[in-house]
């Protein structure tokens, strides 16, 4: 059966989370690179795909599917069964479970709520409340980290990998990860993935790119 296709953006910090998961399983992946900022996203053929225009998009032999959180689940589910990432023991796959649904229901649009606002133009400057939304995302993501290393655990997980890419982007943007001491020692933590050298550099370009428009970066956070 032919490989998976996985619809991506270099710098997008979702799509960056599937790429960490494929180096880390060491997946025979299709990489198909598309550009949501010139409508790449939005022709016919993708939307048949993800109607949601949204990467990462995977297709899986005609298997659709779009949604960063489900795709990283997915793909240890289906090829890599059990694995430590994702184990099919029910109280550690909720404790996964659990901060996925925060990151994407709570932390990720909290946070790039202000971040992603700035980046896309959206916004010009960081008001009081963008800035109040953004920290309490970051002291919420810092009170999951008091009992274990990682977020699930003691080991690194899928939820590990979905909140990577979105804390290396914003310290390359200016955020100083030294007021939030436990969420420091879990980005030093996660050296050992495999990707993560990859991933620092794509967050470097989303740095560079984002001061080229707001030379103070996110310091009004620190």
């Amino acid at each position: 059966m032919p490989a998976p296709t996985l619809y991506y953006y270099p710098i997008s910090p979702p799509a960056r989370a599937v790429l960490l998961l494929i180096k880390e399983l060491g997946l025979t992946v299709n990489l198909k690179e598309v550009n949501p900022m010139a409508g790449e996203t939005r022709t016919e053929e993708f939307m048949r795909m993800n109607p949601e225009h949204t990467i990462p998009t995977l297709d899986d032999n005609g298997f659709y599917l779009g949604e960063s959180r489900a795709i990283l689940s997915y793909l240890v589910d289906a090829y890599r069964p059990g694995h430590t990432l994702y184990p099919n023991i029910p109280k550690e796959k909720a404790l996964i479970n659990r901060v996925l649904h925060h990151d994407l229901g709570s932390f990720y649009p909290k946070f790039n709520g202000t971040v992603g606002a700035l980046f896309s133009g959206a916004a010009t400057e960081m008001t009081e409340e963008m800035k109040a939304n953004a920290l309490k995302a970051l002291v919420d993501l810092e009170n999951y980290l008091t009992r274990n290393d990682f977020f699930a655990g003691e080991n690194p997980t899928i939820a590990d990998l979905s909140l990577l890419p979105t804390i290396a982007s914003a310290v390359h943007c200016g955020l100083d990860l030294s007021k939030y001491p436990r969420l420091n020692e879990w980005y030093e933590s996660c050296r050992v993935l495999k990707g993560y050298e990859e991933d620092q550099e794509a967050a470097r370009q989303v740095g560079e790119y984002f001061r080229s428009k707001f030379p103070a970066g996110l310091e009004a956070l620190n």
